[in-house]
């Protein structure tokens, strides 16, 4: 009978996050009981409930959870401590459960029964980092309870925020206010946080006694860089029930020197605003007075005293609070001696389509975080396909700052969000264009280093700075070339002052190439036969990649190879004009394929017998490391910075730039020796692992930005006195190499 029972519990939902409840007690055996009942009602069941009990819980009483637990699916984990505090407790607590939102309940609440599954909705949005549930407090409805919030108000009691608010675009919540409104701080009867969260901003373990105002220290510090949320549909009732945890000595002790405590720590208290705390401290503190005169008034002496008693601790650690709580100005002093400092970073882009330098920006920014460097991603247009790669690692990026070209309204909005976002430097991916013009005068407005990252490599002649960009050219801090060759193009065609170029090789996520799928079957997607001998370029479609030309070599090599299979993979501006000269080419479907954007370009390589590119121009393409990457012979122009990876015979095979003969040539030669190919991919993949790593290059990146940020930010005093010194010992050397024998 009991294996034909129905399950009464409640049907799970499988797009919501999990939850683990948290609670923290000690000795309120009843009062935790009457908590955890409303927990088995829930609709949302969590799927863990974690105990940390500094206290002594009775064994009967510990089989019943757990057996409850049980019951309803639920994972169950209990903790003695002997280390008291909440702070600690709650700590414990992260650390213990496994799930990714803990929700932290005092041990004398009573939840709805669709609580927990109104603030998991909420959670279902990866920006949100906090959530803070509706509570309802019964026993301040009283009159008593009314006349002490109105003298917390008239006290302005807690009424300083820290200042701020989180990158990025807020969660979708917040666009229905009946849903959720932003939270400043979180209520530690009924808060929850991501675990991530926790482990990586804990409580604080020194606020005194058992610390009261955790939540508000918690929710103060976490407000500026995180979405926190106040849940409208998520209900708990605070029972406060009664505890006998401190007597009123202490709890007037906490109440003040916490107060002080937090305020001074997460909120920026300047002028007179550092003397209101003790302004609100002494009307809570005269709140007693007429509890005083009664007979009884024992307790308020005491609670009165120990508001008292904290604020003189308080004042009397001045010197340890003033070294933990710098001001403003003294903050920003010691984090410019602080050299691994995390530094935000803003890339500016046009906008993240499919091409070699938006492939390596996208590519390339998760990789700084490690070396303690947060990406920011502005685009002047729309976002575009790639900034889908940036929202799976959880990189902020802004678009539509520039609504025309000649839209000068896009300073102040760079100029607003350089200063939101905490920019510490500004890098701007490619050289020229309004990218490079609005950005470089961004930065000189908000005195903020500006990086050009240039990807375009000047010919003889045909210089691609713009004219109005020219003039900003001293006004940029620092320039990356991808190769030497490149940057001595950049200094004697574009002018570029020499000294602020560090080249920074371009190179590639080899992980994406490290579990490649099996060649036959990648190229039974293609429609490739066994003996088919497949070449591709893969490039954007745009006049300098000459596509044209390739569809050439095709032609001709069609006539006497019906084997030879060719393919286009990318899109861009050109699209509708290679589209024409593919039809005109006379070559039938099979032969001759635009394959579109692609998003498995790893597949499509390891596929092919050979990649090529035909360009009149390039820089230091990235296709060609992916081709080495992958095990693919490279063919491609041996213009630009090519040659510094592209070794003809040894890595790939060169050929003459917008060049059809050539280009048939080289593919002929592969097709005839298939040996040839071999070497050349076995010799390119191991190039690419001695140089051209990703991490190399971030670390690379990480510290030309640190280093443009260490200048930028040192004592202008200090750079006048370097000048002065250097100027000194030339004038020294020029008048010691003087010959004064022929003076008269």
């Amino acid at each position: 009978m009991d294996d034909q029972a129905i399950s009464t519990r409640p049907l799970q939902r499988t797009d919501l996050p999990r939850v683990a409840v948290a609670i923290c007690t000690k000795d309120r055996h009843e009062s935790l009981a009457e908590t955890l009942d409303s927990i088995w009602l829930q609709t949302y069941l969590p799927a863990e409930v974690v105990v940390i009990d500094d206290g002594r819980m009775p064994d009967e009483l510990w089989e019943q959870f757990a057996v409850q637990c049980q019951d309803g699916g639920i994972e169950w984990k209990y903790d003695r401590t002997d280390a008291p505090g909440l702070t600690s407790s709650r700590n414990r607590a992260a650390q213990i459960a496994e799930s990714e939102v803990i929700q932290y309940l005092d041990d004398d609440v009573t939840c709805d029964r669709t609580f927990l599954e109104r603030v998991a909705e909420l959670f279902a949005d990866q920006r949100v980092a906090g959530v803070t549930a509706n509570v309802s407090e019964p026993k301040l409805e009283t009159p008593g309870g009314r006349r002490f919030d109105r003298l917390t108000r008239i006290a302005r009691w807690w009424s300083i925020h820290p200042q701020g608010k989180p990158a990025g675009d807020p969660p979708a919540a917040l666009k229905r206010p009946d849903v959720a409104t932003r939270a400043v701080w979180m209520s530690g009867a009924a808060m929850a946080y991501r675990r991530d969260v926790v482990l990586a901003n804990p409580f604080d373990e020194r606020l005194a006694e058992y610390a009261l105002g955790e939540d508000r220290e918690m929710g103060y510090r976490l407000a500026p860089r995180f979405w926190l949320l106040q849940s409208k549909l998520a209900h708990v009732v605070h029972r406060r029930d009664a505890s006998g945890r401190a007597n009123p000595r202490r709890l007037g002790f906490m109440t003040s020197y916490n107060y002080l405590y937090i305020l001074n720590k997460t909120c920026n208290l300047r002028g007179i605003r550092r003397v209101e705390p003790y302004a609100s401290l002494a009307l809570m503190a005269l709140r007693h007075v007429p509890g005083i005169l009664k007979r009884d008034g024992r307790a308020h002496v005491q609670e009165m005293s120990g508001i008292v008693q904290g604020v003189a601790k308080w004042l009397t650690e001045s010197r340890r609070r003033h070294a933990e709580f710098p001001s403003f100005r003294e903050r920003e002093t010691l984090e410019s001696r602080t050299a691994q400092r995390r530094l935000r970073v803003a890339f500016v882009a046009n906008r993240l389509e499919p091409g070699g330098a938006e492939r390596m920006l996208v590519s390339m920014i998760p990789r700084l975080r490690k070396f303690d460097v947060e990406p920011v991603v502005y685009c002047l247009k729309d976002a575009g396909p790639l900034s889908a790669e940036c929202a799976a690692e959880k990189i902020v990026v802004r678009e539509e700052l520039l609504r025309f070209k000649t839209d000068a309204a896009v300073l102040m909005r760079l100029r607003k969000l350089i200063r939101e976002d905490g920019i510490d430097a500004l890098v701007v991916s490619q050289s020229g264009g309004d990218r490079m013009f609005w950005t470089t005068i961004a930065g000189r407005l908000t005195r903020t280093p500006v990086i050009v990252w240039s990807h375009w490599f000047p010919r003889a002649g045909e210089r691609h700075i713009e004219f109005s960009n020219r003039l900003l050219l001293r006004e940029v801090d620092r320039y990356i070339a991808l190769g030497a060759s490149h940057a001595e193009a950049l200094a004697r065609i574009e002018h570029v002052p020499a000294g602020r170029i560090t080249v920074i090789p371009n190179a590639i996520d080899t992980t994406r190439f490290a579990t490649l799928t099996d060649r036959t079957a990648g190229r039974q997607r293609l429609g490739l036969a066994n003996d088919d001998f497949a070449v591709g370029i893969i490039a954007n479609l745009r006049s300098e990649k000459r596509h044209d030309v390739f569809i050439d070599a095709a032609r001709k090599l069609a006539r006497s190879h019906p084997d030879m299979r060719f393919l286009i993979i990318g899109d861009g501006p050109q699209a509708s004009a290679v589209r024409k000269l593919v039809h005109d080419s006379g070559l039938s479907d099979r032969t001759l394929q635009m394959l579109g954007p692609r998003n498995d370009v790893p597949e499509i390589l390891a596929a092919l017998d050979a990649c090529c590119l035909c360009s009149d121009t390039e820089c230091f393409s990235v296709t060609m490391l992916e081709a080495a990457a992958a095990g693919c012979p490279f063919i491609g122009p041996l213009v630009g910075a090519m040659g510094e990876f592209l070794k003809h015979g040894e890595t790939g095979l060169a050929i003459r730039p917008s060049d059809a003969p050539s280009l048939a040539d080289a593919i002929n030669a592969l097709h005839a020796d298939s040996a040839l190919g071999d070497r050349l991919a076995k010799n390119a993949r191991a190039a690419l692992s001695s140089r051209f790593e990703l991490d190399r290059t971030a670390e690379a990146f990480a510290a030309a930005v640190r280093e443009v940020v260490a200048e930028r930010s040192e004592d202008r005093t200090l750079r006048a006195a370097k000048r002065t010194r250097r100027w000194l010992e030339n004038a020294y050397e020029d008048a010691r190499s003087l010959d004064c024998r022929h003076v008269i």
